[in-house]
């Protein structure tokens, strides 16, 4: 009897082994996509090696990157939910916080890079620039912004000690007409700088705006340039959130690392040629410093602006919560 049982036990899983039909795998969903905004300039040099595997960071998650070449755009974007992240002058960020988007700010990915630049050699020193006219471009532009603030700092006035011409805009015009000796001083930022530097021999750099800043504002940087991020796809995507952030800190690293290959992804992906952009990035100050550890410089900078015009801020120095 027993026999006959152990028989039968064993002639049913040897059917049942036969017959039965694998498990079958359960497909893995398709990478997220993830909507990535940078600004053409040097915003968004930082940002090149996100490209270097057509945005795929890893693979579960793939990013869409999209170049503008004015904050409007990307401001109508983020507004309309559009967009997940963004770099962005960090001023601009404050702004869009104060009018209620949904963002945090995720980094700061640039430090300041301004500086004040003689065509000729003929002002040596920031004392010097009393009783000079400098050009600036823009009224309201974060060179008219900080050139303002630290002559407010220095005990000047704008318009009386020191004269700031906007009468041309463009940057590139301005460096244009720096090199060729048609404007004595000029305010810009990298790659501006070092294209003058480069081109008119006689050209020599009278104030590094950064260091001035360290000396009259008692911090050490002003962030130029910050990592946003929406609120919504920061409370969705958490593991996603943390690739992007890890992602863009290697990029951070790569693009100083290596100038040369850097400066051709910034062509390849429509930022700015690499003629302009190899030479400058060594002196454009491009970081990654998460928004917990930015927060006492980021929010001295927001004080400080406040302090001069509430408006280029949206109104009022933000509080704790834009803070990733």
């Amino acid at each position: 009897m027993k026999r006959t049982v152990f028989v039968g036990v064993f002639v049913f899983c040897l059917l049942f082994s036969l017959t039965a039909q694998p498990v079958a795998e359960v497909p893995t969903s398709a990478p997220l996509d993830v909507q990535f905004a940078v600004m053409a300039g040097p915003t968004g040099f930082s940002s090149a090696a996100l490209n270097n595997n057509e945005g795929n960071i890893s693979s579960g998650v793939h990013l869409d990157i999209q170049v503008y070449p004015s904050p409007n755009e990307v401001i109508a974007r983020l507004a309309n939910g559009e967009l997940d992240f963004a770099c962005l002058p960090s001023n601009l960020a404050a702004t869009l916080y104060n009018k209620g988007l949904g963002i945090k700010l995720a980094a700061v990915i640039g430090n300041g890079m301004l500086s004040v630049v003689s065509s000729d050699g003929s002002v040596k020193t920031a004392s010097d620039l009393i009783g000079k006219t400098i050009h600036v471009p823009g009224a309201g532009s974060t060179p008219d912004q900080m050139a303002q603030l630290l002559l407010k700092e220095a005990g000047l006035k704008a318009g009386t000690d020191v004269i700031l011409d906007y009468s041309v805009a463009s940057p590139a015009q301005l460096a244009q007409l720096t090199i060729a000796k048609k404007i004595s001083l000029v305010m810009l930022p990298q790659p501006f700088v070092s294209m003058i530097l480069s081109k008119n021999k006689n050209a020599t750099e009278v104030v590094d705006v950064q260091a001035l800043y360290g000396q009259l504002a008692g911090v050490d940087n002003y962030p130029m340039s910050v990592l946003v991020v929406s609120s919504q796809f920061a409370k969705n995507h958490p593991l996603a959130l943390a690739q992007v952030l890890n992602a863009y800190k290697d990029s951070v690293d790569w693009v100083n690392a290596d100038p040369t290959a850097a400066g051709l992804a910034i062509e390849k992906a429509g930022i700015m040629s690499a003629a302009l952009a190899t030479p400058a990035i060594p002196s454009c100050n491009l970081v990654f410093v998460p928004s917990q550890q930015a927060k006492a410089e980021v929010q001295a900078y927001y004080s400080f602006l406040y302090e001069f015009s509430p408006a280029s801020i949206g109104g009022k120095v933000p509080m704790e919560d834009l803070y990733l």
